[in-house]
């Protein structure tokens, strides 16, 4: 039986898992047999002062920083972003951009795509 789950301290927990130029710790996700999953957790971004690469969204994205500051290329315009603590950024499948500059970089993250969270809705 589906139940809430409620995470108290996540602003404290250090990401573990490490990927590309930061680390990042999935919470919460959906069960596996859910038809659109969706998995969301915690993301520290290394300080950055030379651009990424672009890279391609693999999935539908949502980050909200709740830290730092990161400045944004979109790949197909070319339009610069600047993000602070309080933005949301929205990163449809498909979408391309790079990652100019960030400094004390840490979002909150929803992803639409199956990864086994700490916790989960479900027994």
């Amino acid at each position: 039986m589906p139940s809430i789950v409620v995470i108290n301290g996540a602003d404290a927990i250090t990401p573990r898992t490490q990927e590309g130029a930061g680390a990042y710790t999935d919470l919460a996700g959906s069960d596996v047999s859910a038809p659109h999953p969706i998995v969301a957790g915690v993301w520290d971004l290394v300080d950055l002062d030379e651009p990424t690469p672009i890279f391609e969204a693999e999935w539908d994205e949502m980050k909200y920083m709740i830290a730092g500051e990161l400045t944004l290329r979109n790949g197909e315009t070319g339009e610069i972003s600047e993000l602070r603590a309080g933005s949301m950024l929205w990163i449809p499948t498909g979408s391309k951009m790079s990652i100019i500059k960030s400094k004390g970089v840490r979002v909150v993250y929803v992803e639409q795509q199956y990864r086994k969270g700490m916790f989960t809705s479900s027994t």
